[in-house]
């Protein structure tokens, strides 16, 4: 299966990753569209002004944040940036954010 993040490609992980997001939210509302071919939109809206479109069809998972992120491969997260945010990408797949 393709994944495909912000229109970049990266790989599968079994689980997913887990939003780690820079500035905080309260609420958020989430909706799932079926589409008669099987296919599902996932929408998240966030009181901070981040949002999440994720399209998942049976050959490929397509997600766009309204963000700038930084991907830790190591441990399995997407840092939702925000401006004056930062990111150092280490060597062993890892991210530091600098404020």
């Amino acid at each position: 299966m393709k994944v495909f993040l912000n229109g970049q490609e990266m790989q599968f992980v079994e689980g997913g990753y887990k939003y780690v997001f820079m500035k905080p939210y309260q609420r958020f509302q989430e909706k799932t569209i079926d589409k008669d071919n099987g296919d599902k939109m996932h929408l998240e809206f966030y009181d901070n002004g981040v949002q999440i479109r994720t399209l998942v069809t049976k050959n490929e998972v397509a997600t766009i944040i309204n963000r700038n992120v930084a991907i830790d491969k190591l441990n399995h997260q997407i840092y939702i940036l925000e401006e004056g945010n930062e990111a150092r990408f280490n060597d062993d797949g890892s991210v530091d954010i600098i404020k």
